[in-house]
């Protein structure tokens, strides 16, 4: 039996190196999904910034894992990274309105 899996440590490098094109669509596909939840939360209540810490985090390590995977490049379709980089756009999108308002 192996370590448990930290979300806040997050995939060693060998663990992404070692993920297939299926596990590897799976693991980005989890975390943005689970970016986009903790974004809901933390748009019901924006005092909750572990809500907002998390969701960044989660889209963060989906993208950081996406590059760093040999995977990626068996994957016949490789869009599955594309909401990763929308939610990335808004939140930049939000933090640079919060900047001007």
């Amino acid at each position: 039996e192996g370590d448990d899996f930290s979300w806040e440590t997050g995939f060693t490098l060998s663990e992404i190196h070692s993920l297939g094109p299926k596990s590897l669509e799976i693991v980005v596909k989890t975390l943005i999904g689970s970016a986009k939840l903790w974004h809901s939360i933390f748009r019901s209540n924006p005092d909750n910034e572990e809500s907002k810490r998390r969701g960044i985090k989660c889209c963060i390590d989906a993208l950081d894992i996406f590059d760093r995977a040999p995977a990626k490049k068996q994957l016949s379709d490789r869009r599955v990274i594309f909401p990763g980089y929308s939610f990335m756009n808004v939140i930049a999108k939000i933090k640079w309105g919060a900047l001007q308002g």
